[in-house]
């Protein structure tokens, strides 16, 4: 109902400043819009709808130029559809741009490392990721779909070991080492703490399914050590911190999401710690991401 008021609104205005005009007015109903934005400037006047009853990616635009002497529509679209009104006088259409702001994805997912040294296995299905939530811009510079946005956030992660070996830290550095014999192993674990800047670059494949990718810089600020077993019947936690980070890294992200959820890949391809304090390995991490809408 909203939309046949803004759409008819349209028409009269339109109809009523054509003065000398003697055109067809049209009058188009859209039943149960998901969005309908109506903008106005000194010369122009757009409506667009967004979504209708039976198409979620349905997407109609109509601009009118208000010219005092002779308003024309200067452009039309449905849809994936986009052309001119012939027989009428043709003007480029402005180039037209919006900012967000909002509360981004976060994700859970799982780690391994590459390029590890022997010994150091690190068990991907028992290793997590957590990335928190970031505030988030977004820049649309046109209705193409297309945007860029930067962030800030938070990431955790856990490089997990349940074999043979565990993480130690002797002489100031990180080692790899034996259980003790008779040991009843349950983890060994490194974790990482970042805050985080995602820079993206975004596509609306459609309304709602959208690809992004773009480069991540982490801000790690804190490493720790866990281990746990049991030994003689006496459980044993070994902790350990002052890792000797890398203090600044930068990881490659890419996600692909449809409506709320999507799945994402990430690759580190900078070290991890200090190879001057611990082993030289890198990180590569995937999951799945969840938007608050």
């Amino acid at each position: 109902m909203k939309a046949r008021f803004i759409l008819l609104a349209m028409a009269i205005v339109a109809g009523a400043l054509q003065s000398n005009a003697q055109e067809k007015q049209e009058t188009f109903i859209i039943e149960q819009p998901d969005k309908v934005i109506l903008e106005t400037t000194d010369n122009r006047m757009s409506v667009i709808v967004e979504g209708k009853k039976g198409d979620a990616d349905y997407r109609y635009v109509r601009e009118v130029t208000l010219d005092s002497d002779n308003p024309v529509v200067s452009k039309q679209r449905s849809s994936d559809w986009d052309f001119n009104i012939p027989f009428i006088k043709k003007e480029m259409p402005e180039r037209r741009h919006r900012n967000e702001v909002r509360v981004g994805s976060f994700g859970i997912g799982w780690v391994t490392a590459l390029n590890a040294p022997e010994g150091m296995n690190v068990d991907m299905g028992a290793s997590y990721e957590f990335m928190g939530p970031r505030l988030e811009w977004r820049y649309y510079p046109n209705y193409t779909g297309l945007s860029f946005s930067w962030g800030v956030g938070v990431n955790w992660k856990n490089y997990r070991m349940t074999g043979l070996t565990r993480f130690v830290k002797e002489d100031n550095q990180v080692k790899l080492a034996d259980y003790p014999e008779g040991a009843e192993v349950k983890f060994s674990r490194l974790k990482v703490f970042s805050w985080t800047m995602p820079f993206m670059l975004n596509y609306d494949i459609t309304r709602k399914i959208d690809f992004s990718v773009g480069p991540v810089i982490n801000f790690n600020t804190h490493a720790s050590l866990k281990t746990r077993y049991t030994l003689d019947g006496k459980k044993v936690k070994e902790t350990a911190k002052d890792l000797h980070q890398s203090r600044v890294t930068v990881d490659l992200l890419a996600t692909f999401g449809v409506g709320s959820i999507g799945i994402y890949a990430k690759y580190s391809p900078c070290k991890v710690l200090n190879t001057d304090f611990g082993p030289d390995f890198r990180g590569f991490s995937a999951g799945m991401t969840i938007w608050w809408e």
